[in-house]
Parts: C-alpha cells; sequence; structure tokens
C-alpha cells in the first residue's frame, strides 16, 4: 500500500472512530435538519449498511451482492452494529493492498481495493460532519482531505452520471490548498466533462475553502451561504448546486 493510501486509511479509521464515540455519546434522536427528516440514527444506520455493502464487495470482488441496507435497530445495538461493521471494513481493507483488482460502481475509474478506501473515506467524513453539525460543534476538515474529496465528488458524481444542472463552462477553485478544475457541456446533454487545472479561456470560476466547497457540492450548504469570490457569470455558478442529498 502507497503514502497516500496508507494516508487514507489512517484517516478513515480516524473519523469512523469519532463517528462511533459521537453516537455513544449523543442523543440519537437528534435531528439533522440539512437532511430532512433523518436524526443522528439514520446517519448511523445508514453508514453501518454502507460499511457492508463495501466489504462485501472487497471480500467477493464482485458488484453483484445484495446492496446497502440501512438499519432498523436504535440505542445501544445499533451502536454495538455500527462498530462491528467498522471492524470488518477496515480489517478487509487493511488486509488487501490497494491496488489489488476490485470492481466498483464507477466508469472509468481504477478497478482497485484503492477506490475503496478513498469512497469510504469521503462518505464517512461528510457524514461526521452530519452528526456534529446536528449536535452543534462541528469538526474543521483538513484542506487536503477535503480538496481530494472534492476531485472524487466531480469524477465519481458528476462526470459519469447524467441529468447534470452546469448551464455553462465553470473552473472550481479551492484556495486552501490551491487546486483548480474545468467543467465543461459534455457532447451529451445533461453530461459534465472535467479537466483538472484552470482553463484560461473559461470565464466564471468559483473559489473558496476545500472544505465549502466540498460541503456545497454535497449540499451541506446553500449556494448563497458559501461565500464564494464569483467571477464570470454568477448564475452559471449557482446552477452547479443542487438540494441536499444523503
Amino acid at each position: 500500500m502507497n503514502s497516500s493510501d496508507s494516508i487514507q486509511l489512517d484517516a478513515l479509521r480516524s473519523v469512523l472512530q469519532r463517528i462511533s464515540g459521537l453516537a455513544r455519546a449523543c442523543d440519537l434522536k437528534t435531528p439533522v435538519a440539512h437532511l430532512g427528516r433523518w436524526k443522528v440514527r439514520d446517519v448511523v444506520a445508514h453508514l453501518g449498511g454502507v460499511h457492508r455493502w463495501a466489504t462485501e464487495i472487497v471480500v467477493t470482488r464482485s458488484m453483484d451482492g445484495s446492496g446497502s441496507t440501512k438499519s432498523k435497530l436504535d440505542g445501544v445495538e445499533l451502536c454495538d452494529w455500527f462498530d462491528e461493521g467498522v471492524h470488518e471494513l477496515l480489517g478487509q481493507l487493511s488486509r488487501a493492498s490497494a491496488d489489488e483488482p476490485c470492481p466498483n460502481f464507477n466508469p472509468g475509474s481504477d478497478k482497485n481495493i484503492g477506490f475503496w478506501i478513498r469512497r469510504q473515506l469521503h462518505e464517512a467524513t461528510v457524514h461526521a460532519w452530519d452528526i456534529e453539525r446536528a449536535l452543534g460543534d462541528t469538526t474543521v476538515i483538513d484542506p487536503a482531505i477535503a480538496a481530494d474529496g472534492v476531485d472524487e465528488f466531480l469524477d465519481v458524481f458528476v462526470r459519469t452520471r447524467g441529468k447534470q444542472t452546469l448551464t455553462g463552462p465553470l473552473v472550481l477553485t479551492t484556495t486552501q490548498p490551491a487546486q483548480s478544475w474545468t467543467l465543461t457541456l459534455a457532447a451529451k446533454p445533461g453530461r459534465v466533462d472535467i479537466e483538472p487545472g484552470r482553463s484560461s479561456e473559461v470565464e466564471t470560476e468559483l473559489s473558496t475553502t476545500s472544505e465549502k466547497l466540498l460541503l456545497a457540492l454535497w449540499g451541506r450548504h446553500r449556494f448563497d451561504d458559501v461565500g464564494f469570490e464569483i467571477k464570470g457569470d454568477r448564475q452559471t455558478g449557482a446552477s452547479m448546486f443542487e438540494p441536499a442529498e444523503s
């Protein structure tokens, strides 16, 4: 496992331990207002199901399993169930080499274990923020992890997905660390092409910190609340952002 994958696996372990501690210490019925009717228990139950789904794929090296299922457990039983899933997920990811072949759902990506380490890190990072936001005290997301989360979101959840809402060419830039992506409308309607770096031919650019951009892309911040530095057409920039998804 190379140093980057090892760092991400360590970060995943840390954030999952934090989520476990938060779940055991809080009232699981606390509303997560920005996720509609969800409460903290729903976030924990969802994430534990995702862990089991990912673990099954890593173990079987197949995408033909049953998929992710949100647990119906609650209280201490839910917390114990969550921790069991964390233990199994981290164990399987730790025992494998990041470059070992393993399928995933993202066309054009590297089909290896490293994809799942990265995907689980960013899944957990955003959901840890969800829980902490509900409890009233959020931890700052490491800027490098947030920037990689932006890169992953654009590749996994924008580049390959149809029905995108972007209305024109756009550059997204993080100021901490400094990183840019150029988004242009693809030939196929509803698709977006993404290239790393800033294109001098694109007039509209949004700039903010990596954490704010990550959370805005995931719908955790409203466009108007981020405080983007905007160059060019504001409406083109705003068209990129949609309401929160779980």
